[in-house]
C-alpha cells in the first residue's frame, strides 16, 4: 500500500509525477499565486510573497517535476 505522499500519476507521454506536486499547484494557483518558468527554466512564483515556509520547501524539494509540469504546458485541471 502507498502512503499517500507517494502516489503518482502517469501522463499519456509517460512522464510520471507525484499526486502530490500537482495538489500542491492547484492549491498555489486557488491562492491567488502565478507559476511559471523564467528564461532560465527556474521555477517563479508571484507574488512569492504569498508563499509560506511549508510552500517554499516544498517547491525547492520538488523543483524537478513541477519544472517539467511547466514545460509541458498541460497542468490537468
Amino acid at each position: 500500500m502507498m502512503s499517500r505522499g507517494s502516489d503518482l500519476i502517469a501522463f499519456r507521454d509517460g512522464r510520471v509525477v507525484p499526486v502530490a506536486v500537482l495538489r500542491r499547484l492547484w492549491n498555489l494557483e486557488e491562492r491567488g499565486l502565478a507559476i511559471g518558468l523564467d528564461d532560465n527554466g527556474a521555477v517563479r512564483v508571484t507574488p512569492a510573497k504569498l508563499l509560506s515556509d511549508e510552500d517554499r520547501a516544498f517547491l525547492r524539494q520538488y523543483r524537478d517535476a513541477v519544472a517539467d509540469i511547466l514545460n509541458s504546458g498541460k497542468v490537468p485541471a
